[in-house]
């Protein structure tokens, strides 16, 4: 009977405290029989090999043992963002041939859940009591607990992933089963073995690849799994005190205004033993931020919906606070191979500019229904990540930012992440980001900066900051004071929105 290294570990200590969330505690033997409970009602509703359903909602206990059921079963799951709108999201169903949505009504608006049961096609399965869709979780009741093996079959989609969008609509990317299906559950597990004491993960947002993963390693290594839909900074907070989180990974985005908010200064959060970030650039001072407050357990993380985990910077590595390691996102993680490529696609030698091309054991197999783009960035099991960069001499991955987000500025290729970095360094800034506004002469460059409490900084100070360490042409032309800095539903800065608030910029908070 062919099962995986989850179901294997929950079988193995069926009496444990495995998961916790909103809902109350759930035993490793509850939520193994659960797994395959919801596995044979989806079988019954006429999901298995080579369907695909659609997760809607934030990680939650239920819908990671959904995820595993429908892993089993041998179908794709999509997460899609339940802030996507209604059009966006049934272009995805579309597109993926999902025949099944799974849905959390605590978290989905009645209108969307209505419009996800119209969708031709397609049932709806609800993770709880609701007026739309059926209680997979009641129905599931009436099925038998007893193991079987894995209906996947090779070849067949297992998970449909949507990349961060950030050269316009997101593209879903696929991964098929295989023989001997990769996971970044190995390396994490491996991290997880060696911690001192019991682990107490904290799932966080929404169940995308590194976030599942994440759970994975810690069912494998024994630990409990906490999930919590947010990650504003009281429930934080709360979640780290109330249930002594060892071990969590927070996005840049969301770490930033944890380390903002004046309650964290005197929060409990000393039970927590590895924070990993990343999901965006972690720039040297947020990384020396986060430290400061957290203690020596940051893990900087860089990867890619198409690539999996490319990269690693432990708190080992910049134990001296060298800046140069600082601003890098670590070294290649085992079994990953990176090069840096000029535009002839040879590779560069060190701290020379290029393109990152990576091989990793998590290599996409295509974008859905985009054979062109596929054949465009795959080559030889090598992918063009779109990013630029340099490796060091002692294998250091430093990111200059995405090429296609590159802007041209007096003729010169300017990268916004460099701007952003250096604006971010000055002490009376918290957050920034840089942009560019097309003109009949050329672009221009501007930014927007948050201030800390209290704080003005000057607008020429900034200037200098840049002028002095990047040249004229990195230097913004202004800087306009924001309350945040804009996100799109990937964690990604939305670019867009800053420059309607540099045509129109917005009323002052409050």
């Amino acid at each position: 009977m062919t099962k995986t290294p989850v179901l294997d570990a929950l079988a193995a200590d069926r009496d444990r405290v495995a998961f916790l969330d909103g809902r109350g505690e759930v035993a490793a033997g509850e939520a193994l029989d659960l797994v395959y409970r919801v596995a044979r009602t989806l079988l019954d509703g006429g999901l298995g090999p080579g369907g695909t359903a659609v997760l809607l909602g934030p990680v939650s206990t239920r819908l990671y043992l959904v995820s595993h059921a429908v892993e089993l079963l041998g179908a794709a799951q999509l997460d899609v963002p339940v802030a996507l709108s209604a059009g966006e999201r049934a272009r995805l169903v579309a597109e993926s041939g999902a025949t099944a949505v799974v849905a959390d009504p605590d978290a989905v608006g009645a209108d969307a859940l209505r419009a996800a049961a119209d969708l031709p096609g397609v049932r709806l399965w609800a993770l709880a009591p609701s007026e739309t869709g059926e209680d997979l979780f009641t129905v599931c009741r009436g099925h038998s607990a007893l193991p079987f093996g894995s209906l996947a079959r090779p070849g067949d989609p297992r998970a449909i992933t949507l990349t961060s969008g950030t050269t316009g609509r997101s593209k879903a990317v696929v991964r098929r089963f295989r023989s001997a299906p990769g996971s970044n559950a190995s390396w994490l597990a491996r991290l997880l073995a060696g911690a001192d004491g019991p682990v107490r993960t904290l799932l966080t947002d929404r169940l995308v690849g590194p976030i599942r993963a994440l759970g994975d390693a810690t069912v494998i290594t024994g630990g409990r799994v906490s999930s919590l839909a947010d990650c504003e900074p009281d429930s934080l907070r709360g979640a780290v005190r109330d249930h002594g989180i060892t071990h969590t990974a927070i996005p840049a985005t969301y770490l930033r205004p944890l380390l903002d908010h004046p309650a964290t200064a005197d929060a409990d959060l000393s039970s927590l033993r590895c924070v990993v970030t990343g999901g965006g650039p972690v720039s040297p001072a947020l990384l020396g931020r986060a430290t400061a407050r957290l203690g020596p357990v940051v893990h900087c993380s860089y990867g890619q919906t198409e690539a999996g985990h490319i990269a690693w910077l432990a708190p080992e590595d910049y134990a001296d606070a060298d800046p140069e390691v600082m601003r890098s996102c670590g070294r290649p993680v085992t079994g990953v191979q990176v090069e840096v490529r000029g535009p002839d696609g040879r590779a560069l030698g060190v701290d020379e500019r290029g393109r990152v091309w990576v091989r990793t054991p998590l290599l996409m197999d295509e974008y859905l229904g985009r054979p062109e783009e596929t054949a465009r960035v795959l080559r030889d099991g090598w992918l063009d990540t779109g990013d630029v960069g340099r490796l060091g001499e002692g294998g250091l991955l430093t990111l200059l930012g995405r090429a296609s987000a590159a802007v041209v500025i007096g003729g010169e290729t300017v990268f916004t992440a460099e701007v952003d970095a250096l604006l971010q360094e000055h002490p009376h800034v918290l957050d920034a980001a840089s942009f560019d506004v097309p003109g009949e002469g050329g672009a221009t460059l501007h930014a927007a900066v948050v201030a800390a409490p209290g704080a003005e900084p000057a607008e020429s100070e900034l200037r200098e900051l840049v002028l002095g360490r990047l040249g004229p042409n990195h230097a913004p032309s202004s800087v306009m004071s924001v309350p945040r800095i804009p996100q799109t539903p990937a964690y990604k800065v939305c670019r867009e929105t800053l420059r309607s608030w540099h045509a129109s910029p917005p009323a002052p908070a409050g």
